[in-house]
């Protein structure tokens, strides 16, 4: 008896490794699947061509988020989504677009997009709007099918005059992800979204620059948009680079977020937010500032990395000018 229960222990120890093996396996093989970039890369044209938001409203989640270009644009839920896009559709006669640039992660259960999309559109009224934008789109498989979960689309602002650059030259570049993107290990989700809000609590509020450089990678497949045009970063050296005078130039930081949402499997992540951020500087000047952020993450070896970010500030579509300051009583 005691032998067969041996025998029986044995074989259910090699078969809890031989799936956690195939489990690992199965999650290597499943990133970028051709199949889910396939549905990924129609659902964006679909996106993008359509202009008539009952068509369209479907590709999102019941309870997605949008930060969208124009203040105050925070959308939240379907109702909201199509109401705050379907006036701006209304005065669009004709629209054209191409990809500019196009970068994907999915994991088969959860995906990103990050996307630089061009846009030659004639308007009701007879005018044109020409328009490069910056998109990034967090989708979830929910029965089969890929939804956007959150959504932050953006322009970048000339740090100089304070104004939105509405079509800045773009280079396209390409992430070219390293041999294992996802390692792991998984957490469960509950955990993952504690373990991201933590991330966010502490990392927004990093005063040098080697402590935010921990946040990103943890390899040199990592995007970001940043606020300020051009704003296109590839790597860790070039993110580096780009903060380095501003870390340099910080004493102390404080950090709310009004919105938060965060959704994960476990092994990827996706938060979408606004905050509202207090910093002093080391020549005593205080500033409050406002701005959205949303990354795409990773956990690798029990913590998270941003590999794809976004950070913006919304405009005021009366003065094209960029709204960094918060509002009063803020």
């Amino acid at each position: 008896m005691r032998k067969i229960t041996m025998l029986a222990a044995t074989a259910l120890a090699a078969g809890l490794v031989f799936g956690a093996a195939a489990a690992s396996a199965a999650t290597k093989a499943a990133f970028n699947a051709p199949g889910d970039v396939a549905a990924i890369k129609a659902l964006e044209e679909k996106l993008q061509t359509e202009t008539d938001m009952s068509k369209i409203i479907g590709l999102y989640a019941p309870d997605a988020m949008v930060l969208d270009i124009y203040a105050p644009g925070i959308f939240k839920g379907r109702a909201q989504i199509e109401r705050g896009f379907a006036p701006q559709f209304a005065m669009v006669k004709t629209m054209k677009h191409s990809f500019r640039e196009t970068n994907i992660a999915s994991n088969g259960t959860f995906a990103c997009a990050a996307l630089q999309i061009h846009f030659d559109t004639e308007m009701r009224d007879g005018t044109p709007l020409v328009m490069t934008v910056r998109e990034l789109d967090a989708l979830k498989k929910i029965d089969g099918q890929w939804q956007i979960i959150q959504q932050h689309i953006s322009l970048p602002q000339d740090p100089k005059t304070g104004l939105a650059v509405p079509n800045g030259a773009v280079v396209p570049r390409a992430v070219t992800w390293s041999a294992n993107p996802l390692p792991g290990p998984a957490t469960t989700p509950a955990q993952a979204k504690r373990e991201i809000r933590h991330w966010m609590d502490v990392g927004g509020v990093s005063t040098n620059l080697d402590q935010l450089m921990q946040y990103y990678g943890p390899g040199d497949d990592v995007l970001v948009f940043d606020s300020n045009y051009p704003g296109n970063l590839r790597g860790l050296r070039e993110i580096r680079e780009n903060y380095a005078a501003m870390m340099g130039s910080i004493k102390s930081s404080s950090l709310t977020m009004p919105e938060f949402t965060v959704d994960s499997d476990g092994s990827f992540g996706v938060q979408i937010d606004t905050q509202d951020i207090k910093l002093t500087l080391k020549d005593g000047t205080v500033s409050n500032i406002a701005l959205r952020q949303s990354d795409c993450m990773r956990r690798v070896g029990g913590k998270w990395y941003s590999f794809f970010e976004m950070i913006s500030f919304p405009v005021d579509a009366a003065t094209g000018k960029s709204i960094v300051v918060q509002a009063a009583g803020h």
